[in-house]
């Protein structure tokens, strides 16, 4: 059986990936390729690189080893003075790049060089269109993945090869689509990105704006799982929502991170549900479910994405 490993974004939360993918090792589920989208393509890129045990603790401790300044440098002067001189973003990238290639083991250069085959998406802002890059074996890796990491505002686009790329999230942040494509038929979706939960309040400017961006995210989530449900393939839809309340400025609870998503991981193989959205919550499956809201106004869901969440039973 054809096997993929399918990783969303999730900024600092990458973390709760590699604990997860550890888990996945450790039951003998390893991929026979990746796809990854913002830090699942940072993930998703290091573990091709070396797809072992001891590749992915390198992995944990690449990530062990960020802090906040490496990819976000600088103090509120110093996005002040990015929005007045008229910069691409609130933070420069090179901080970023430097991690990125602290994440790859020396020597691997191009996809060509990865043990596994991977592919990453992004977004090219010129054309509005998705690229996926992994196809070409002799295409270099430090580009396609800083930009699929590069989050629009956050981080300057990258310019490569007349393209002007930004986060693949922007357009598919847990790109099922493509394993389908590749010929998967047994898909582990690791999501940090969808949320069984219902929020708490949102405050702040960024926070608001991030939020507003993970809804129109999360729409295009549910699209792709349900084209994915109706596929000729077993999939695993594992959410670990666990830590969506930090800053994405903080970089400080890793080791947890790690171990909470090796946690959530372990507990999904020992029960594992198959061909069905990941556990959402009984208040917010009636919350997304629900026709009339307060105000007189009516929540609406196209009928298919309907279907979708009301397949199998609540949760929790």
């Amino acid at each position: 059986m054809r096997r993929a490993w399918v990783l969303s974004g999730g900024g600092n939360r990458g973390p709760l990936q590699v604990g997860a993918m550890r888990a996945l090792l450790e039951r003998g589920l390893e991929p026979d390729f990746l796809v990854g989208t913002s830090a699942g393509a940072i993930n998703a890129v290091a573990f091709a690189a070396d797809p072992t045990l001891p590749g992915l603790e390198r992995l944990a401790q690449a990530w062990r080893s960020v802090r906040r300044a490496d990819v976000y440098p600088g103090h509120l002067f110093t996005i002040l003075r990015r929005i007045l001189t008229r910069q691409d973003s609130l933070f420069d990238s090179a901080g970023l790049r430097r991690v990125l290639q602290a994440h790859l083991p020396p020597g691997v250069r191009t996809f060509g060089d990865l043990r596994r085959p991977c592919y990453v998406t992004a977004a090219d802002l010129r054309t509005q269109r998705l690229i996926l890059f992994g196809e070409d074996p002799s295409t270099p890796l430090l580009e396609p993945v800083l930009a699929s990491a590069s989050v629009p505002v956050i981080h300057p686009p990258v310019r490569f090869r007349g393209m002007q790329l930004v986060d693949g999230g922007v357009v598919a942040v847990v790109p099922i689509s493509i394993a389908l494509e590749k010929g998967a038929e047994e898909i582990y979706v690791v999501d940090l990105s969808f949320s069984p939960q219902i929020l708490p309040p949102r405050r702040g400017i960024v926070e608001i704006a991030m939020t507003a961006y993970q809804t129109l995210l999360d729409e295009q989530t549910l699209d792709d799982l349900y084209d994915a449900l109706q596929a000729p393939v077993t999939l695993h839809h594992v959410c670990i929502p666990a830590f969506r309340e930090i800053s994405f400025l903080d970089f400080s609870r890793t080791s947890e991170m790690l171990e909470a998503g090796y946690e959530a991981m372990r507990r999904y193989l020992e029960d594992p549900h198959p061909d069905q959205i990941c556990a959402i919550t009984a208040e917010a499956r009636r919350a997304r479910t629900a026709q009339m809201v307060p105000g007189g106004g009516r929540a609406y869901a196209p009928p298919r994405r309907r279907r979708l969440l009301e397949m199998g039973p609540p949760k929790g």
